[in-house]
């Protein structure tokens, strides 16, 4: 009895090590570039494709950046909050897949679509990853009950403050593009998981 209940409480408490390493990166990047400013030029997306052919890894370190707090908090709060329920259904390398995945479409993406709306200036910020990590996770466990709201209720209530987001302030409509974009690549690879399932199941 012991033993299922330490199990229980094991489970409760859960994050799993790609999550973790996930969020510690964000948070380490975080105090580097409020201690160091002058590593914005080389973490940060600039929208001018000169530059990032001379600095690739920029398409990646964004998403494992943010320049301000509530930014940090808020998409490794939801990241926190999906995170380890996808990696108890999956696995580590899932979470890392998913979230690179959906990191960098939303890197190109964001540049596409400043280049449409002619915007300057450089860019931070993992919630096109985060937002495809949500997608993945209430694409698997649409009804899974996650501080008393359904996974595919958080996805969809995500999804709508963002496009609203973007309706009040048109100057955000690049990175909304992007933010949904992350949350229609996590849905994609969630149905590959899920059919990966059904197969299993049958066999």
């Amino acid at each position: 009895m012991k033993g299922k209940m330490m199990g229980k409480h094991k489970e409760g408490i859960f994050i799993g090590k790609g999550t973790l390493a996930i969020i510690l990166i964000n948070i380490v990047l975080f105090i580097a570039l409020s201690v160091a400013p002058s590593l914005r030029e080389n973490l940060l997306l600039n929208h001018e494709v000169s530059v990032i052919l001379e600095k690739p890894w920029t398409l990646i370190t964004v998403f494992l950046s943010h320049e301000a707090f509530i930014h940090l908090a808020f998409n490794m709060g939801i990241f926190s909050l999906f995170g380890p329920n996808l990696e108890k259904i999956a696995n580590a390398k899932t979470v890392t897949i998913v979230y690179f995945i959906a990191g960098l479409i939303g890197s190109i993406t964001l540049l596409f679509t400043r280049l449409i709306a002619q915007r300057a200036g450089l860019i931070a910020g993992a919630s096109a990853a985060v937002f495809g990590i949500v997608g993945t996770f209430a694409t698997l466990r649409p009804n899974t009950v996650l501080l008393g709201s359904k996974a595919k209720q958080w996805m969809w209530v995500l999804v709508i403050i963002t496009v609203i987001l973007a309706v009040l302030n048109p100057q955000t409509l690049d990175s909304a593009v992007a933010h949904v974009i992350g949350v229609v690549v996590g849905i994609i690879y969630g149905y590959w998981l899920k059919n990966k399932e059904d197969k299993k199941a049958k066999c």
